[in-house]
């Protein structure tokens, strides 16, 4: 997965399927460099920075906006770092996150912990309950169990729910959105349910918030389904990262990072950038050049969502495949 791309002149006739493919997204031959690109480890970005607020995003209104982009928890005041009862930190690309009781007050927290985690694209997340549930309200225990929907788009990423004796599959269980939770006796159990797992193929990339982000961005990802076999996903995956891209550059104007990731022949497509506001679909009149982005991507995706990030800024994702 090293190497320059390949130019335009490989769409001659006679040539591959796979140099068509690298054609296609290249246009005319660029002479400058290759941007650098480099494995995604799932190197974490340790740190302490408050969750901020969101801020509106220019001309996106509230009328339009769809669920995923919604659905992750974007003001809770939570930390990734030691703050009160809840300490979060990476071990060798797994996030660990220790939550002391009692859980009333600080379940949104956790929540939201957990998806800036999860925004880091690491290995898995294991999330310690260190003290026993027993008399937490059922509001608390639904927001604990409802942290599942965030695998069930993409379980090659689990949260595992760790507590004494396991005692938490048992509370937790039967609950909207646990489905997608795994539970572990122990921190080191779930640790180790995590690093024992298959860990599917990744790449990242970084790209300035130039004009040519996009199209770069259309060749990695191109690149990465040719040499993964996801051969399936170049019909709308150049399209889908290409939007993305714009979106953050347009409303966010800072330097972006594209994370892919494959499994069970789907592939996840994730751009981070450093602006706070989450993704919001706009409606747009009938003759309006542009606005649309999102719902492109809403339209290809098998699904799709945003999470806040440990800097403050959001990592926009959407899976492609059946």
């Amino acid at each position: 997965m090293t190497g320059r791309p390949r130019s335009a002149g490989a769409a001659e006739s006679g040539a591959s399927p796979r140099k068509r493919a690298r054609a296609a997204a290249d246009g005319p031959p660029d002479r400058s460099p290759p941007p650098e690109r480099t494995p995604d480890g799932a190197a974490a970005r340790p740190g302490r920075s408050r969750a901020r607020t969101p801020r509106g995003t220019d001309g996106a209104g509230a009328n339009g906006q769809r669920g995923s982009w919604a659905g992750a928890n974007w003001s809770a005041p939570a930390r990734l770092g030691a703050t009160g009862r809840l300490a979060a930190y990476p071990l060798r690309g797994v996030w660990l996150i220790e939550v002391d009781p009692p859980y009333d007050d600080i379940a949104d927290e956790v929540d939201h912990s957990i998806q800036m985690a999860l925004a880091e694209c690491p290995r898995g997340v294991v999330c310690s309950l260190t003290g026993a549930l027993d008399g937490t309200a059922d509001a608390a225990l639904d927001v604990l169990a409802a942290t599942g929907r965030h695998v069930t788009p993409w379980p090659a990423t689990p949260v595992v729910i760790a507590s004494r004796e396991g005692s938490a599959a048992a509370v937790l269980a039967g609950r909207s959105g646990s489905q997608g939770l795994s539970y572990a006796s122990s921190m080191l159990h779930g640790w180790t349910q995590v690093m024992t797992r298959k860990s599917p193929p990744t790449a990242h990339l970084r790209l300035g918030p130039g004009a040519m982000a996009a199209r770069n961005a259309r060749r990695f990802l191109i690149r990465c389904c040719l040499d993964w076999g996801l051969n399936q996903q170049l019909a709308s995956g150049p399209l889908v990262v290409s939007e993305l891209v714009t979106n953050a550059i347009q409303h966010a104007n800072t330097d972006i990072e594209i994370f892919l990731a494959a499994d069970s022949g789907r592939l996840r497509v994730g751009v981070r950038d450093r602006n706070p506001a989450p993704p919001v679909t706009r409606t747009t009149a009938p003759d309006a050049l542009g606005g649309r982005g999102l719902r492109v991507v809403e339209a290809l995706a098998r699904s799709s969502g945003a999470f806040p990030t440990v800097d403050g800024g959001k990592f926009v994702w959407a899976v492609l495949g059946a």
